[in-house]
């Protein structure tokens, strides 16, 4: 089954609840491989869903990744999204990713869930992601929701 819009299966994953806090602190893992060579990583990325949108949140609040639009359907138990837009927040501005590509999983369920096609296993209550950009930006992430909020 697919679904597209605003991570429509991860809307539908949390159905009834209004508020599921998911973590204790901030647990993500972000890297940013930049065209020129240069690695940015950033670790205690917050990692929210709020109605249907991710947030990426550096620790000190200075930046935010909101992937805003997205195809999604299940692969099993996993939400596979196929993103469409993004954006980088920073200093009160908003600034489009121009995104060429990219794969969000994202795992609801309170029990770690097999990968399609791998041997690996998503965490419990965690997302995996990485987008390309349209200049060479490559951008990982992976580590436990701390909030998942549906309006």
């Amino acid at each position: 089954m697919a679904l597209t819009s605003k991570f429509g299966a991860a809307a539908i994953a949390v159905g009834w609840l209004v508020l599921i806090p998911v973590a204790a602190g901030a647990t993500g893992t972000m890297s940013i491989h930049h065209a020129s060579g240069t690695i940015n990583t950033y670790r205690d990325v917050k990692i929210k869903v709020f109605s249907g949108s991710l947030f990426l949140t550096s620790d000190d609040g200075n930046g935010t990744i909101v992937v805003t639009d997205s195809a999604c359907s299940y692969q099993g138990k996993i939400i596979v999204c196929l993103p469409v837009t993004a954006a980088l927040v920073q200093e009160g501005q908003s600034n489009a990713l121009a995104l060429k590509s990219g794969t969000i999983y994202l795992n609801y369920t309170d029990t770690a869930q097999p990968l399609s096609r791998s041997s690996g296993k998503l965490a419990a209550s965690s997302v995996m992601l990485a987008l390309t950009t349209k200049n060479g930006t490559f951008i990982t992430v992976h580590g436990q929701l701390d909030q998942v909020i549906k309006q």
